[in-house]
């Protein structure tokens, strides 16, 4: 259009100088004016249907490359409407392509984030670019506090060595047992790294429990023949003690003092059986029970041994009556045994309190002592059978407390700190209506 009328503009100058003639200065002014008058005519024209149409078109264009939303608006006509029908493909087409990835990746990310196992991408040179909700949960952590941060201050912070990878490792800062496998793959041209997280803790530790109940089968089955076997040969050397202190009477003071501490080692003897006897194969008769007249029964006769070191018992019942379902015999036993690590834990005018407490659907009761206290290594062995601080213990009082507490449904809790004393709380289930 622009050539065609710079034609028709040369084209008229041609006839206005060969046919009229003019003088060159006349001539002159009327081209330079006629070249004004096309010059501005071009630039309307140019700016009215070339600039604007293209400076729209752009716009348009720019706003569907941001949104991909076709352009339907019309006031376009020949090629421009068709570049903009292109372009409207183009942005069905991309948008469709990015919906599908969209999905895709919420897909993916929706299988990472629901996974147990804790994951870690990394780049090649060890930066965290990504932390999955498992990593977080294991951790105890959040991801922002990693993210962008390094992996070996990562393995730092939490005491796992990099070399141990693909074993069974323990994290201090955590407590957990782990397993780490690192995956190297490529993303976007660019080598990154993968470290999956596995929490075998509970794995660990259900393999440590079955192993510990296979030895406590076993010790018991050993514990019981023992104990059978020596059953009779003590009861025959008890009454032979009996017979012989009754034939002697007072003739012979050394003889019949010698008598006397063979009588107490024999009792010692039988008690020892009887207690590896309960521990090997406990039997329970269950039946509704006050358990304050269990602990008031242990209570007395703690306190006979009590007195010989004047050791305080006391006691605060919030109920006096708090029934459970359980055996009197193993209860008092249990309690008992608790009464007597207390004992032999405090110093002369020791002091010893009982507290027995509804709350909810159990009830508590709990034995302090201000006694010599247990050391946190040993805190974690006191329920194993033949452990035990005392000289001369078997080791056994506080493995039955626990198999006859958590046969009643119950647990137990020992807390104590070196040279402060000691808190053991058995927790036993309430009876029906009285569990409120």
């Amino acid at each position: 259009m622009f050539i065609f009328l710079l034609s028709v503009v040369f084209a008229l100058e041609f006839l206005i100088y060969f046919f009229f003639l003019p003088p060159a200065l006349l001539y002159f002014l009327v081209v330079i004016a006629f070249d004004a008058v096309i010059y501005f005519i071009t630039i309307f024209f140019i700016s009215h249907f070339v600039d604007e149409p293209i400076l729209t078109l752009i716009g348009r264009v720019k706003k569907t490359s941001l949104t991909l939303k076709p352009s339907r608006k019309k006031g376009f006509n020949g090629e421009f409407d068709e570049i903009l029908k292109e372009v409207d493909r183009l942005a069905e087409t991309l948008k469709r392509e990015r919906d599908g990835l969209l999905e895709t990746y919420n897909e993916y990310r929706n299988i990472v984030e629901s996974l147990e196992e804790g994951i870690i991408m990394t780049t090649a040179n060890g930066e965290i670019l990504m932390i999955n909700h498992g990593a977080e949960k294991i951790f105890s952590t959040h991801r922002a506090n990693w993210k962008g941060k390094n992996i070996n201050e990562f393995f730092r912070f939490y005491e796992i060595i990099p070399g141990e990878i693909k074993k069974i490792i323990s994290s201090k800062k955590t407590g957990k047992k782990l397993i780490i496998r690192q995956v190297s793959m490529e993303v976007g041209g660019r080598f990154n790294a993968l470290y999956i997280f596995e929490d075998v803790t509970e794995v660990k530790n259900l393999e440590n429990a079955l192993s510990r109940a296979e030895n406590l089968a076993l010790l018991g089955k050993i514990t019981a023949s023992v104990a059978h076997e020596i059953k009779n040969p003590l009861a025959s050397l008890k009454l032979s003690v009996q017979l012989l202190k009754k034939q002697l009477g007072n003739s012979n003071s050394e003889i019949l003092e010698t008598i006397n501490v063979l009588d107490k080692e024999v009792r010692r003897l039988e008690e020892r059986s009887k207690g590896f006897l309960e521990f090997s194969n406990p039997k329970y008769e269950f039946k509704a029970l006050n358990v304050i007249e269990v602990v008031t029964e242990a209570v007395k006769l703690a306190r006979i041994r009590a007195r010989d070191r004047n050791i305080q018992i006391t006691t605060d019942y919030s109920d006096e009556n708090v029934v459970v379902l359980g055996d009197m015999n193993a209860l008092n036993s249990a309690f008992l045994n608790v009464l007597v690590n207390a004992m032999d834990a405090c110093e002369e005018n020791g002091k010893i309190s009982i507290k027995v407490k509804k709350e909810e659907k159990m009830v508590t009761i709990s034995f302090t002592d201000n006694g010599k206290g247990i050391s946190p290594d040993a805190l974690d062995y006191i329920f194993e059978p033949f452990f035990t601080l005392k000289n001369g213990g078997t080791g056994l009082g506080m493995s039955i407390v626990k198999r006859v507490v958590t046969s009643h449904g119950g647990k137990v809790k020992v807390m104590s700190k070196k040279g402060e004393g000691t808190t053991v709380n058995l927790y036993i289930p309430l009876l029906g209506d009285d569990n409120g």
